[in-house]
């Protein structure tokens, strides 16, 4: 009984959340998502503050969070990122969402709604990267972007060299991760400002495009920082 109560509720709540979603429905937005190359199994293309103001009228519930996950539309899956309460969120359950990432608005609104939260966000950015699957190694970036102020010395130079394995690549997101994420640690202290630009300076003379845009990028923060 009581797990039949459980899911009629489930129902009605995502019944109610897909009326909202489907009410503040943009076809254009939606459109020129699709022509970029956003390709989700459905995309209502509601903007990211209304998602935003109907994840703040609901209650953090689990439950409810992997359910709408489940459903795979990016509404839903943005909103079950904010929904999703922080303790019932294991490590296991993270690594399994985190496989499934395939769009780059999904891994930053993850990150920043839920993945930097976590008390092992840490060495599950760590692991992200340990992967060879490149969705996996940008997460690991762009969480390691979020959290830099929790990272050791060791982690630190860990995230560094894993950066520079990457860094010619010719993946556009994962490029761009790298850049976010070297720049974000240079945040850290002078000490990590002057590692990364030690290991990065060289590529002003690169001709890779790649390597060009990192050095800018980090060059940039450097000069806001007053380190440079």
């Amino acid at each position: 009984m009581k797990y039949g109560f459980i899911s009629t509720e489930l129902d009605l709540q995502s019944t109610e959340i897909l009326q909202k979603i489907r009410l503040s429905m943009n076809g254009i937005t939606s459109s020129q998502m699709t022509k970029r190359g956003i390709d989700y199994k459905k995309n209502y293309g509601v903007a990211i503050p209304r998602i935003k103001e109907i994840a703040f009228s609901i209650k953090s519930n689990h439950h409810l969070a992997q359910h709408l996950w489940k459903l795979s539309i990016r509404e839903t899956m943005i909103l079950a990122t904010i929904l999703q309460p922080i303790d019932d969120f294991k490590q296991e359950m993270a690594q399994n969402w985190i496989s499934k990432f395939d769009q780059i608005e999904i891994i930053e609104q993850s990150c920043m709604n839920l993945l930097c939260k976590l008390p092992y966000s840490v060495s599950l950015s760590c692991d992200c990267l340990k992967s060879e699957k490149e969705w996996e190694k940008i997460t690991g970036f762009i969480l390691a972007a979020r959290i830099f102020k929790q990272l050791n010395e060791t982690e630190l130079e860990f995230i560094i060299e894993r950066a520079l394995e990457v860094v010619d690549n010719g993946n556009y997101h994962l490029n761009k991760s790298v850049a976010l994420c070297l720049s974000r640690l240079c945040r850290k202290n002078n000490e990590t400002a002057n590692l990364v630009w030690n290991h990065i300076k060289e590529y002003k003379l690169e001709k890779s495009n790649n390597k060009a845009f990192i050095y800018t990028e980090v060059e940039q923060e450097l000069l806001f920082l007053e380190i440079l």
